[in-house]
């Protein structure tokens, strides 16, 4: 209710948590401080190590611009480029190449119980595969692949959920076949915990 006034055109100006630290500014050193909310991490340390940690083997690998990770307000993003993923006639499964990869995330995911989201992105050109009749499947299948190679190893499957943008959120210009490869990709989200209790609050009763 307090976010509701608070975004609400000519509603009052409203302080919707008094816990948040609402200063933000600068920290003694000059580096940036970030507004905290109570119950969202400001970055967790496995979250801050995992990246570090996938973005040396990338390094290592020469496989920078195959492969993103980086840290935002949901979680840990990796993000794996089709090319890489994904070969012709192998959609539907991980190929050997990228076990090593995805060993290291599963790794840092056994060792915590974050949720982990899977989303596949295909770019806008149809399908080749007659198993796939649309992106949205492409994408779908895609996400379910990581998926179940994650589960095969040891990752709980009640951890996982997976879904498929197809061609809709690309990251460039569907205009070079580098962009096109580029926007064809699989998203691995290590969410952050949240403390429920304190973003939410008391359960909300529902009358039958």
């Amino acid at each position: 209710e307090s976010m509701r006034s608070a975004f609400t055109l000519g509603g009052p100006i409203q302080v919707i948590e008094a816990q948040i630290n609402a200063a933000g500014g600068n920290n003694e050193d000059g580096s940036s401080k970030p507004i905290v909310i109570p119950g969202i991490p400001e970055g967790p340390p496995e979250s801050e190590e995992v990246a570090g940690q996938l973005t040396q083997m990338l390094q290592e690998q020469n496989l920078g611009n195959e492969i993103s990770v980086q840290t935002n307000i949901e979680g840990v993003l990796i993000s794996i480029s089709q090319k890489l993923m994904f070969m012709p006639d192998s959609e539907g499964h991980v190929p050997a190449e990228m076990h090593s990869i995805l060993d290291t995330i599963v790794d840092m995911a056994k060792s915590i119980d974050n949720p982990i989201r899977l989303v596949g992105h295909t770019d806008d050109s149809q399908p080749s595969d007659p198993r796939y009749p649309s992106n949205w499947d492409l994408s779908l299948a895609r996400a379910e692949a990581v998926a179940v190679y994650l589960i095969d190893q040891g990752i709980a499957p009640n951890r996982i959920t997976i879904s498929g943008k197809g061609q809709y959120d690309p990251i460039f210009a569907n205009d070079t076949p580098e962009h096109r490869a580029m926007n064809g990709r699989v998203d691995i989200i290590i969410i952050y915990s949240v403390d429920e209790s304190v973003i939410g609050g008391d359960p909300v009763g529902i009358t039958p």
